[in-house]
């Protein structure tokens, strides 16, 4: 079985290939992409999240814009959204319920497949990548200890995701400030069920490690750095029953305020 490393590793080079492809033979490297999610762990399950309840169908009629005759995309604000959407639209057309044709309309080109798929790859596909491998390393960083995750390498060398809104400020969430005292007591309460219980020594670590880290998300109130702290903690800890009360409640403190 693959490591994680390598899964993403390799989904990276896919996308990669996907990218720089004559549009004539995207559709098998797409195919090839969501194989790769398919048979990876850590992929299935950053996937999974991101686009469990999301409305793809809704998302489409906001990013495919006609307008007096006009096609045009949309792309979504947040970089989560970015994520759900492409890869809800790449499974689409992997199951052929979405033509790639028909998608390129909205990605200029005046009738040339070949600009409009360039137009594709730079304004969908970067991003999405980007954003993936993001995501991929918080969660391998995840289930390392302190000092395994102080002198890890990345798995491949990656420019950091452009920001889609250079002069927007990172989202602070209201009423934010009520709720931090019970966000932290809850994580003070998962680190004592973590020391009692019956874990390895490295287990302990790793989990002590991202429930430290989650609390100095919440404590700067940006909404997505929170959303992916709250991420590489919950696949951190999924599997450890002991902890699942407290998990529960922490979900429903993020929800109300729409961080999740």
């Amino acid at each position: 079985m693959r490591t994680r490393e390598e899964s993403l590793n390799n989904f990276c080079k896919t996308v990669d290939e996907l990218i720089s492809s004559k549009y004539l033979f995207a559709n098998s490297k797409i195919f090839e992409i969501i194989a790769n999610v398919n048979s990876s762990k850590l992929l299935t399950d950053a996937f999974s999240y991101f686009t469990d309840g999301y409305d793809f169908q809704s998302a489409i009629k906001y990013a495919f814009v006609t307008e007096n005759g006009v096609k045009t995309f949309v792309l979504p604000v947040k970089n989560t959204e970015v994520l759900a959407f492409c890869y809800s639209l790449l499974r689409e057309i992997t199951y052929s319920n979405i033509q790639l044709t028909d998608v390129l309309q909205f990605f200029g080109g005046e009738g040339n497949f070949e600009i409009a798929y360039k137009n594709f790859a730079q304004n969908l596909l970067v991003p999405f990548k980007s954003y993936t491998y993001q995501i991929g390393i918080q969660m391998i960083n995840s289930t390392q200890s302190r000092e395994e995750a102080a002198v890890t390498q990345k798995p491949v060398q990656e420019e950091p995701l452009a920001k889609k809104e250079v002069h927007a400020e990172p989202k602070k969430i209201t009423g934010l400030d009520n709720s931090i005292t019970m966000l932290v007591r809850l994580l003070d309460l998962e680190r004592l069920a973590v020391t009692e219980s019956k874990l390895s020594k490295e287990d302990t670590q790793e989990i002590l490690y991202v429930i430290d880290l989650f609390e100095k998300k919440i404590r700067e109130k940006d909404s997505e750095k929170i959303m992916l702290a709250y991420l590489a903690y919950l696949y951190a800890t999924k599997n450890v029953k002991k902890l699942k009360s407290n998990v529960k409640d922490i979900t429903e403190i993020l929800i109300e305020l729409k961080i999740i």
